[in-house]
């Protein structure tokens, strides 16, 4: 029964009946426990507590005590009085109280929860005391001095704090997560001049600390730590000063690091945060001094794989401080450190692993940014293509580079081929919240794409992921935490679930793939949940690598992105609600019982109209593409459009409403308005989306978007013509086109309908013309004839071409088989027979 209730979400029939169980099994350890568990699952906090205290009463052991404990924290975070919150976190204080004056307590996680309700009130002396005290260490041995740090800073203790990380820091020299609070302590102390001789609260001896701990090392054990500490005070000493008197150029350190540990693959992401801190024009007259430190130019032919590596570090430092290259310095450098990846590849130097990457790869990797470069400059396919064909290549012989595979897909996206996208998007294998994550890389760029099949499969999982994890994944998790102890993630959880019930794109990818399923098939829309106060964005937008140097990086790329998407969320919600509305008054009822609903589709129309005013002066300018970051917004290209989509959908909403309340007039006059819209939209999406002499390949992925868009009106208002039938046939003619007793306005009515009927036909016989002379893309790459020259066969030919063409023959015959289908379908809804 447990399990039934489960799967179908009737969880607080859960709970009645283990309530019901304990009642006739008063001392069943394992129903109170089940019982407890299923008040979890609820989230019913006071009851969790008076079932934990249940159990303990004739089961007295430690764990189900501090259920109740944690029960009762969790009551004091939700409420929001501020009396009640004191008096239950008190409470739960006391609990613990008691367990530790009778030597109780027997588990670390106790401990930490004991912890978590001091922090809770903020008795940070009073933490430090119990860390101190002997229960500590012997429920966490080794951990005093750290576990004090962050309550010694709370409490404003920096002296203490500079001690204390000294000490961790002679005997970890590579614990970065000691340093900063260090470097904390020596920032305060030299606002307060204390000049005492064993606190480090001068640079001069922050510095000379730094150099000890270089000095430290033992030879042959170089570790990272104490050099990027050196680059750390350098960066917070430059904000109120100049430290070269005291360290030396940024510039030298930079180089000083990379030179040490140019062999380690993190060696250049270390540098990355510190690199903005040299002035630019410093940074950009002196940019080769990071490729040649080593000896090595972008030339050099390294002949280990360790030289390889370190060529590299001094490759991407040198990107990373250099002037953005023009397009044809691009283009050289790119065809240089490809041929640098093929030498690698001819001298045998490359071994083909399942599970491991080569650091060769990185030449092609580096190379497919500078191709990039030069296409968006050119505004040309060609680049492109030679990225697509190295990076396939690479995938070869390292399968598992999934920095390869991230940027493919990103690539074939910028031509517009979503299904070549899509081939290398499944050996990514993403699951589970990477689904989240990595969302905004294919799946909320399919639809856009024009593959509605497997857009809409990619949304169906997404979803699926969403509604299991929010019902059932979660709440399971949290059980676990419970049965093992471990209370800090009770809260980690609730809290990640929360943030990921307000996910952004999981709201904007449910209302996409209701409206793209209109596409697919004319079925009801279910209405669309209420959007959440405030949506969370859980994008990664780190996962694929930038070599843009800080000058050309954009800071504001999140937000300004997330803005769009919720504008896009808002749009396509109005317009979600008012198709369902229209589905609602479609039904056999009295119009005065459809009145609530009318009122508020005019409502959700007008929200519609006013967002696409104001969103059309905002999102009027076309966003820059970057290789790192997410396409530009849906938003931009729906609002931009010279077709009317405002119109288009607003006066079409507007007649069904005024349909279904029998407004003769009002809809005959809107009627021929929609019709008007229909002819004048048909018209301009064919120049929107023509062709011209310019590189198809380079335009494919706006033209298909701006399709797109058009298609999914081509969906809304089949659908929409399908309810005005609905409305508009009396329901014993509806299985009959016999004429049945109609009055001269409803002859009329039936006319102007079947008029938009024929329209909407034509339109789309206008679409079908223009998909039969869809362009293919200019396949033409240099790749396949050098590696002919450098005698390298690989294990199977180019696959980018191919995927290319099929690519797009798919896409343009799904396209022709939905217009086919909607053609059909409107023309078995025409009533009059003389239209």
């Amino acid at each position: 029964m447990t399990m039934s209730f489960r799967e179908s979400q009737q969880l607080h029939k859960v709970c009645t009946i283990y309530e019901n169980a304990v009642k006739i099994d008063t001392t069943n350890e394992e129903l109170h426990s089940h019982l407890f568990m299923s008040y979890v699952r609820v989230g019913d906090f006071r009851s969790q507590q008076r079932a934990a205290m249940a159990i303990y009463k004739f089961a007295p052991k430690n764990p189900y005590y501090f259920w109740a404990v944690m029960s009762i924290v969790l009551q004091a975070k939700e409420t929001e009085d501020t009396t009640k919150r004191n008096i239950l976190l008190t409470l739960a204080q006391r609990m613990i109280d008691n367990f530790i004056s009778e030597n109780r307590m027997e588990a670390e996680q106790e401990a930490r929860l004991y912890i978590m309700i001091l922090e809770l009130q903020e008795k940070w002396e009073d933490i430090i005391k119990f860390i101190e005290s002997p229960l500590y260490g012997q429920l966490i041995p080794g951990s005093i001095s750290q576990a004090c740090i962050p309550y010694l800073k709370k409490l404003g203790r920096w002296k203490k704090v500079n001690i204390l990380c000294k000490e961790l820091l002679y005997d970890n020299l590579d614990r970065w997560d000691y340093y900063m609070p260090y470097f904390d302590s020596v920032f305060h102390l030299m606002k307060e001049n204390s000049n005492e001789e064993n606190i480090d609260d001068t640079a001069e001896k922050c510095h000379e600390f730094i150099c000890q701990l270089v000095e430290s090392m033992s030879s042959g054990r170089t570790l990272r730590g104490p050099y990027l500490a050196r680059l750390e005070l350098w960066k917070r000493l430059s904000v109120e000063g100049d430290p070269t008197a005291l360290l030396g150029s940024a510039l030298a350190l930079c180089v000083q690091y990379l030179r040490v540990f140019a062999s380690k693959p993190c060696a250049v992401p270390d540098l990355k945060v510190y690199l903005a801190m040299i002035p630019q024009e410093e940074r950009e007259a002196n940019c080769r001094d990071f490729l040649t430190c080593l000896g090595f130019d972008e030339n050099s032919e390294p002949e280990t794989m360790d030289d390889i590596q370190r060529h590299i570090s001094c490759l991407t430092a040198w990107r990373l401080t250099a002037p953005r290259p023009g397009t044809t310095d691009a283009l050289q450098l790119a065809a240089t450190l490809r041929r640098h990846y093929l030498r690698s590849l001819e001298k045998n130097m490359i071994k083909y692993s399942t599970t491991e990457f080569c650091s060769a790869d990185s030449y092609a990797i580096l190379a497919a940014h500078h191709y990039f470069y030069a296409a968006t400059e050119q505004k040309s396919s060609k680049p492109i293509l030679e990225a697509l064909c190295l990076l396939e290549l690479v995938l070869l012989y390292s399968p598992a580079n999934y920095h390869v595979k991230l940027l493919l897909v990103q690539l074939y996206h910028l031509l517009g081929n979503a299904l070549a996208a899509d081939s290398i998007y499944r050996r990514l294998e993403l699951k589970h919240i990477q689904l989240v994550s990595l969302g905004w890389l294919h799946t909320a760029r399919a639809d856009a794409a024009c593959v509605p099949t497997r857009a809409l499969q990619l949304l169906a999982d997404l979803r699926a992921f969403h509604t299991h994890h929010a019902k059932d994944q979660s709440i399971e998790h949290m059980t676990y935490a419970y049965k093992f102890g471990t209370f800090e993630k009770v809260v980690e959880l609730r809290a990640w679930a929360a943030r990921l019930e307000a996910c952004a794109l999981c709201a904007v990818s449910a209302r996409r793939r209701d409206l793209l399923a209109l596409l697919a098939a004319p079925a009801p829309p279910a209405p669309p949940a209420p959007l959440h106060a405030a949506h969370t964005d859980n994008r990664d937008l780190n996962i694929i690598v930038n070599w843009e140097p800080p000058e050309l990086q954009d800071p504001d790329l999140r937000s300004r992105t997330f803005d769009q998407d919720m504008a896009y969320l808002r749009l396509t919600d109005a317009l979600l609600s008012s198709v369902t509305l229209c589905t609602e008054l479609a039904e056999n009822k009295p119009i005065e019982e459809k009145m609530q609903h009318y009122e508020q589709l005019r409502t959700c129309v007008d929200t519609f109209s006013e967002a696409m005013e104001k969103c059309t002066e905002k999102y009027c300018v076309y966003e820059k593409i970057t290789i790192s970051g997410p396409f530009p917004s849906r938003i931009i290209g729906f609002v931009s459009s010279p077709v009317p989509y405002r119109e288009l959908y607003s006066i079409t909403l507007r007649m069904i409403g005024e349909l279904s309340m029998n407004n003769t007039d009002k809809v005959h006059e809107l009627c021929d308005q929609v019709v008007a819209i229909i002819l004048i939209s048909s018209k301009l999406i064919v120049q929107e989306i023509r062709y011209g002499a310019e590189d198809n390949g380079w335009s494919m992925r706006d033209r298909l978007e701006s399709l797109s868009n058009y298609l999914q009106s081509i969906g809304v208002l089949t659908y929409l013509l399908g309810v005005c039938y609905e409305m508009i046939t009396p329901t014993n003619t509806k299985k009959s086109k016999k004429k049945a007793n109609r009055s001269v306005d409803q002859m009329q009515t039936i006319k102007l309908i079947d008029n938009i009927n024929v329209t909407l036909q034509q339109a789309i016989a206008s679409l079908e013309e223009l998909m039969d002379l869809w362009p293919d893309y200019d396949f033409s790459v240099d790749l396949e004839e050098e590696l002919t020259r450098m005698n390298i066969n690989p294990t199977a030919p180019s696959p980018v071409e191919n995927k290319l063409k099929l690519g797009l023959d798919k896409i343009i015959e799904d396209i022709q088989n939905i217009l086919k289908r909607k053609t059909a379908y409107l023309k078995g809804l025409i009533l009059n027979t003389n239209t």
